[in-house]
């Protein structure tokens, strides 16, 4: 029978190792950042031909906004929005440590409020 080690011990032994933690946390963020819209969709069991319903398109649409490179703002909101979520555009300057909100809709009034790192 082959030798086999627990995962918490195996965790234990990597997370251990120095910056370990810091490059698993940055390898969690990039990996979050290619979720692709139909993973998504897939993870909340909505299937194209429902969600095309709950935004009033078709499901070719829906396709179409999933394999798009380039999509509109307003796209994604209202995609997200139908599976329950809320968009947020941060703008990142690595440089100064700030993160800036970016407002999604035009004419809001609040100017946003930068946020240190």
């Amino acid at each position: 029978m082959p030798s086999t080690k627990s995962y918490d011990n195996l965790a234990r032994v990597v997370e251990s190792r120095p910056g370990a933690r810091e490059r698993l946390e940055a390898l969690r963020r990039e990996t979050l950042l290619e979720i692709a819209l139909y993973e998504l969709r897939r993870a909340w069991d909505q299937s194209q031909a429902g969600l095309a319903d709950l935004l009033g398109i078709t499901q070719s649409a829906v396709s179409q906004i999933e394999r798009g490179a380039d999509l509109k703002i307003s796209t994604l909101r209202s995609y997200l929005e139908k599976l329950g979520a809320e968009l947020r555009i941060i703008a990142v300057f690595k440089e100064h440590d700030m993160e800036y909100p970016v407002p999604l809709r035009i004419g809001e009034s609040s100017t946003p409020e930068p946020v240190r790192r």
